[in-house]
């Protein structure tokens, strides 16, 4: 009693505006197929032909979408589904994302954040060599099934061994999919009790113990890490060094302007690749303040760079 999709194929990409036609088999049992986007949104139902099934639909907005295929008997009982993914490739020229933690509480509705134009999503995994967040489980879970491009971040603690905190951040993400964003290390000095660990140690000994997290974790991930900071902490605790320039940026600038500061010579002369633009933001299903984020490009180039950031 199953039922399968034919076409497209799973994370296939698929220009938007063109008619997307999703066809498939079903089992003699299966005389009726609706197909759901994203858990909740049907886009229609169509009979069984001697065991096959077509449907066609045009989407308007790019992004990824999970379509579930549910196949129904004479009495209208559903025996049995089949999902895939499909990346919808538009021209806008920056993508929006979120970034979560705790903070944000533990009732966020994916689906929504979704729906309100939103691409990709960060959540805090873990901090230092202990500390699990609390919400990071649900929110990775809710995430893929909302169908979001979805990255993972650890807050660094200067005073820890960097290989036990990374260990800490692979052991509770576990192995990333294809369609996920690269890990994340979040290098900043605030509360006011991190900026004192910071000060503990010299710049070498940080830059060394920066970049054992990341070599651990590049090389049991096999992707490269994206680092988040700020101008003003790169410039103060990292000596505003290029070592870590080969690493793509995530930079954190609450600012109205169209650029925000890039530190180390502007990222040896990369840019930013994602940008905090603010700490204050709204999107729907997510209650109060929400950080919000750009991508320096189209959904076109934010899938090319995941499948880019994977090490030759």
């Amino acid at each position: 009693m199953s039922i399968k999709f034919t076409a497209p194929t799973n994370l296939a990409n698929l220009k938007l505006g063109n008619i997307i036609s999703f066809q498939g088999s079903a089992a003699n049992e299966i005389v009726k197929v609706e197909l759901i986007a994203d858990a909740n949104y049907k886009l229609g139902e169509v009979s069984v032909f001697e065991g096959n099934w077509t449907l066609n639909y045009p989407f308007n907005r790019p992004g990824k979408r999970r379509i579930t295929a549910n196949g129904f008997n004479a009495s209208n009982q559903k025996l049995s589904s089949d999902a895939i993914e499909i990346l919808l490739v538009g021209d806008k020229s920056n993508e929006i994302g979120i970034d979560v933690s705790n903070h944000n509480g533990n009732l966020i509705n994916w689906q929504s954040v979704k729906n309100s134009d939103v691409s990709f999503a960060f959540a805090k995994a873990t901090e230092g060599i202990t500390y699990i967040d609390p919400c990071f489980s649900d929110n990775w879970k809710q995430m893929k099934a909302a169908g979001l491009i979805r990255g993972a971040y650890h807050f660094f603690r200067p005073l820890r061994d960097a290989n036990e905190q990374a260990q800490n951040f692979l052991k509770v993400v576990g192995k990333l999919e294809l369609g996920d964003l690269p890990p994340v290390l979040d290098l900043e000095h605030y509360p006011e009790e991190v900026e004192k660990q910071w000060q503990q140690i010299d710049l070498d000994e940080r830059i060394q113990r920066v970049q054992q997290w990341l070599d651990v974790v590049e090389q049991e991930t096999g992707r490269k890490t994206l680092i988040y900071t700020s101008s003003g902490f790169w410039k103060t605790y990292m000596g505003d060094t290029q070592v870590f320039t080969k690493y793509p940026l995530w930079i954190a600038h609450y600012t109205t302007k169209p650029q925000p500061l890039v530190p180390a010579n502007n990222w040896g002369e990369n840019g930013w690749l994602f940008w905090q633009y603010t700490e204050t933001g709204s999107v729907a299903g997510v209650r109060g303040d929400v950080d919000r984020n750009r991508f320096a490009g189209s959904f076109e180039q934010l899938l090319a760079f995941v499948k880019d950031s994977f090490v030759a």
